[in-house]
């Protein structure tokens, strides 16, 4: 398999469009055209990191912090990021970042945790994010209905979750007047046709826009087939990366905290605000990675305690102030499920591949 229908397949489960703006997701470096055995799976890439691909034998690399955040506008080798780019072009690797649309992702980090956590019901906030798509209506002569249905769907259309080739069609009557330099497939050109049609609409992703209308044109035996592209709405919310988790009884705060404890790889704890230590746990909030940002949203709910990555000096003190229990655990431990979360998610679509978390 070649790495970019290795990336096709990792992107139809990880959709790169549940990520937030600005987010440098997606293939950093290496051929696309590249044969792709072994993917070695980890938080992120570092030196040791490498080493251990290396030894693996690993042909990409699948990480969840993006190395390259910036623009590089050199490659030297006294620059850590810029170091560790010329490596992996020297060993021939290929890079790709799956960030905070995996964040987003109903079966991420954040459940692998909860879980772990000891935890018997657990949601996110709001539902998953919906990958930005666009609804494609064309009209076909029937009988070639289900040929223009097929290449739509091999370019990337009507695909559905698990399912493909979905579609609706309706039977309508459409109208045209060809000029005298017309060349009409039905009827003659200066004479208004009135010709039975079927009215074809298939869902696509906006990044197959381009190839889906282009196969329209191959397939349709129209000179020029009309069609429209209706944008869907999208519904992109940090509170798809915030969970909602319940244990089966109440806790006291050092059994919570041994239980944190007890889910880490190592843990010592980054920073805890305690201003309730007799308050019994039971339902708690839950994000991976920096969860400053929630600490107004989670102040306003119905928790006992938010666990998290990390949280700045301000927001700390606003949890205090608002009878907040909070403990961060690292920015690192808390995402320390990447490999464990993500294989797999993308195993199910690319089970050729080798998949090998880093230990």
């Amino acid at each position: 398999m070649q790495i970019q229908e290795c990336i096709r397949r990792i992107e139809h489960a990880v959709p790169p469009d549940w990520a937030l703006p600005d987010d440098p997701i997606g293939l950093q470096a290496g051929n696309p055209r590249q044969d792709v055995q072994r993917v070695y799976v980890g938080l992120e890439v570092s030196t040791d990191f490498l080493k251990k691909a290396v030894k693996k034998q690993a042909d990409m690399l699948l990480v969840h912090h993006p190395l390259i955040f910036r623009p590089l506008k050199r490659l030297m080798e006294d620059n850590p990021v810029q170091r560790l780019v010329r490596e992996i072009i020297r060993k021939d690797l290929a890079l790709y970042a799956a960030h905070t649309n995996f964040d987003l992702h109903p079966e991420g980090m954040a459940k692998v945790w909860a879980k772990k956590l000891g935890g018997i019901t657990m949601h996110p906030l709001a539902e998953k994010p919906q990958e930005r798509r666009l609804k494609l209506v064309t009209f076909t002569p029937p009988e070639y209905a289900d040929r223009i249905r097929t290449a739509l769907s091999q370019a990337g259309a009507g695909e559905i979750g698990d399912y493909s080739l979905c579609s609706f069609s309706l039977e309508g009557q459409g109208t045209f007047l060809g000029s005298e330099h017309a060349n009409p497939f039905i009827g003659a050109s200066g004479a208004l046709e009135r010709v039975q049609e079927n009215r074809l609409e298939m869902i696509l992703p906006e990044r197959a826009k381009w190839s889906v209308v282009k196969a329209l044109y191959e397939a349709h035996p129209y000179e020029e087939p009309a069609y429209d592209l209706y944008v869907q709405d999208q519904f992109r919310d940090l509170r798809q990366a915030l969970w909602i988790v319940e244990f089966e009884t109440k806790l006291s705060w050092s059994e919570f905290l041994q239980r944190i404890q007890s889910s880490l790889p190592q843990w010592a704890p980054a920073a805890v605000v305690c201003p309730d230590r007799k308050r019994r746990i039971k339902r708690i909030a839950l994000s991976t990675g920096s969860g400053s940002s929630f600490i107004p949203m989670v102040c306003s709910l119905k928790v006992d305690a938010y666990v998290t990555g990390e949280i700045g000096y301000h927001p700390s003190w606003e949890a205090r102030e608002s009878g907040l229990n909070v403990v961060a655990v690292g920015h690192d431990w808390s995402e320390s499920f990447f490999a464990e979360a993500i294989i797999p998610v993308v195993r199910k679509y690319c089970p050729e591949i080798e998949w090998i978390a880093e230990r």
